[in-house]
């Protein structure tokens, strides 16, 4: 199993400090929790049950916006608002700045992504980080007159973390980048 816990988590925020802090001072205290605290503790349910169900999200969510995207490209970047509600509007407009230029220049792709090691990188109140591998591999960028101009060298494999939000039942992706740490795919 890949230990994420060595790396540096990048645009996490270390929430999990929190609820330590907490408990380390409740030891202190002598004064007892009033009733208005302990419901509201009592109503605060963790974003996912288990482990399993976070990654379950997170295996429908990021599939979900590969395959929409996949075909964006392959459509040469037409339509990239087939994206809004499964992104962020950050992540929105980054990607549709990339698809600006395939119209741009006439590229289409060719093949589909997927991913696959996925593991979870840490999870707070309403989202959670993912790292996950993201091939690319059986991917070809082609130019107008269907030649293959994909980069040469180009990694097959990408070390990526990307962060979903959950609200009302729905996930978005928050956040898809490349890992600058060290490559675990």
């Amino acid at each position: 199993m890949l230990n994420m816990g060595r790396f540096p988590v990048m645009r996490v925020k270390p929430l999990i400090a929190v609820p330590l802090i907490a408990i380390a001072l409740a030891g202190c205290s002598t004064q007892q929790p009033t009733e208005e605290t302990s419901t509201a503790a009592a109503q605060e349910q963790p974003l996912f049950s288990s482990d399993e169900e976070a990654l379950a999200a997170a295996q429908a969510a990021y599939a979900n916006y590969l395959v929409v995207s996949d075909q964006i490209a392959r459509d040469g970047g037409a339509n990239p608002e087939r994206l809004k509600g499964l992104v962020s509007t950050q992540l929105f407009e980054e990607s549709a700045d990339v698809y600006k230029t395939y119209k741009e220049q006439s590229i289409t792709v060719e093949g589909a992504t997927s991913f696959d090691s996925l593991h979870i990188g840490e999870i707070s109140q309403n989202s959670a980080s993912y790292y996950v591998c993201l091939d690319v591999g059986k991917t070809k960028l082609l130019n107008a007159d269907g030649i293959d101009v994909t980069p040469v060298g180009r990694q097959s494999r990408l070390p990526i973390i990307f962060e979903v939000r959950v609200t009302n039942s729905s996930a978005t992706i928050e956040s898809s980048e490349v890992w600058s740490g060290r490559n675990y795919c």
